[in-house]
């Protein structure tokens, strides 16, 4: 599984839609750099929350209302959207995941906040909605880990890394 392009709005510290795309790169490994506080455990909990259904944190479960940004208006629904590529045999397949969390919003009608349930959406390479109640299975199945092999693998030696130099991914909407 390769990621291709990572779009997230109004999520943890984004509070705009914000993409990144890591369709350009070449290597296999790459590393995500930034100064303290730009974001760069955000694009790893949302990897993790589009393919696992919940943030990257083991200690501190974020699943739900906590992953909305504080930052956007309370308006713009959060999202986790992420393109990511499996090659079988020489043939590259696209799937693409959108999940929300819980999250509030404001009323239509009154004063208020509502709250609103989160939700997966898997879309297979031609096109095609996986079924949501069998999405995060399917999901699992795709990225052939579980959450905690996935961050072991993904996130090597995460302290270290995220002060050595490296490209910048990440561009504003």
């Amino acid at each position: 599984m390769r990621p291709r392009k990572l779009t997230m709005q109004a999520f943890g510290s984004y509070g705009k839609k914000t993409e990144i795309d890591f369709s350009g790169l070449r290597q296999n490994l790459f590393l995500i750099t930034g100064d303290t506080g730009a974001g760069k455990t955000t694009v790893f909990d949302a990897i993790v929350f589009a393919l696992y259904g919940e943030a990257s944190s083991g200690s501190n479960k974020k699943d739900g209302a906590e992953l909305q940004s504080q930052y956007g208006s309370e308006s713009l629904e959060p999202y986790v959207e992420l393109e990511f590529e499996k090659t079988r045999g020489s043939e590259k397949e696209i799937y693409i995941v959108r999940r929300s969390p819980r999250h509030t919003r404001p009323k239509k009608r009154g004063n208020g906040s509502l709250e609103v349930s989160g939700s997966v959406a898997l879309y297979m390479p031609d096109g095609t909605e996986y079924p949501q109640k069998e999405a995060d299975r399917k999901l699992e199945e795709l990225a052939g880990l579980t959450k905690g092999q996935f961050m072991q693998v993904a996130m090597i030696a995460r302290v270290s890394l995220w002060n050595c130099c490296g490209q910048n991914l990440m561009t504003k909407k």
